[in-house]
């Protein structure tokens, strides 16, 4: 088979966190394997990451979710309505399967609810189908999400909080490749256990500096949802990826840590390479691991 048949390709289309940044939209991750072609998360501002990266809005009508933070799946809708208009920049052909922890429903009856006015305009105008505008929800628990063409997608149940129950990492597997996304959690040992052998790891990562708590009490609440410099550390040194990466980095304001003392900390645990993600990287997983940044052509296809 040829390598470009075997390549795992990851692309980062959102690496951000609630706090608007037009550098770092909403979580969202593009899985391409084969013929395969699946969407972990689906953040703020995805339709515009896909469009930027020259993926059609129908590119894929298959979007698992990790959780229930909105800058997780606020982009959904705006996936949903979009991408059913039948023009190039869009053209999906069906409703949209949307695989998510318990809850999932909701989020497919309150879209049918709140896509009714753009729906009935664009039948009327025999724009669409409607039934295209319609999310599958699809419940699934610890395990095997996804499983096709080669293509298995596993959940791993991570700690995210006391009221954040069930939440959810990644491992992907292709073709012996394998690439691990921690999504949202605190340090797991479940996540450590199931991550090893990774090819690539992305772990996100929070801090606040004494400044920005005492400005900002509440920022502690987001601090302890999430995992700290010195956790991640611990997390790549227990599995050592060939590469990690951080995403999802929580510097909170008014008085946000640097990413060098974050990476500083990390590697007072960790001693490979460590790099930090950004919004529209690609990365491929086949003979060797390929990061390309968007501006060096990530999408030349």
């Amino acid at each position: 088979m040829k390598a470009e048949h075997t390549t795992l390709r990851v692309t980062l289309l959102g690496t951000g966190i609630p706090n608007p940044d037009i550098n770092a939209f909403g979580t969202a991750t593009m899985i391409e394997a084969g013929d395969q072609k699946v969407l972990i998360d689906c953040g703020r501002g995805t339709v515009i990451r896909m469009a930027q990266m020259g993926f059609a809005l129908g590119h894929t009508d298959t979007v698992i979710l990790s959780h229930f933070h909105s800058d997780h799946y606020s982009g959904i809708f705006d996936l949903l309505m979009t991408g059913t208009i039948q023009q190039p920049f869009s053209n999906r052909g069906g409703p949209l399967h949307v695989f998510g922890p318990p809850g999932v429903e909701d989020i497919a009856q309150g879209a049918w609810i709140a896509t009714r006015p753009d729906r009935d305009i664009r039948v009327a105008d025999g724009e669409i189908d409607p039934e295209h505008m319609r999310i599958i929800p699809h419940t699934y628990a610890e395990g095997v999400v996804f499983d096709k063409g080669g293509l298995k997608i596993i959940a791993i149940e991570v700690d995210h909080g006391e009221f954040i129950r069930p939440a959810y990492a990644f491992r992907v597997e292709y073709c012996g490749h394998v690439f691990v996304h921690s999504h949202d959690t605190r340090y797991n040992e479940n996540l450590i256990a199931q991550a090893q052998g990774a090819d690539v790891f992305v772990h996100e990562v929070a801090a606040a500096t004494p400044e920005t708590f005492a400005a900002n009490p509440r920022a502690k609440i987001a601090i302890d949802h999430h995992a700290t410099p010195h956790e991640v550390g611990r997390v790549f040194a227990l599995t050592q990826p060939k590469l990690a990466m951080l995403t999802h980095l929580v510097l909170l304001p008014p008085h946000p840590m640097p990413i060098t003392r974050v990476t500083a900390e990390v590697a007072e645990e960790y001693g490979g390479m460590v790099l930090v993600a950004e919004d529209m990287m690609t990365i491929d997983i086949g003979r060797n691991i390929t990061v390309i940044p968007f501006h060096h052509g990530a999408r030349s296809r």
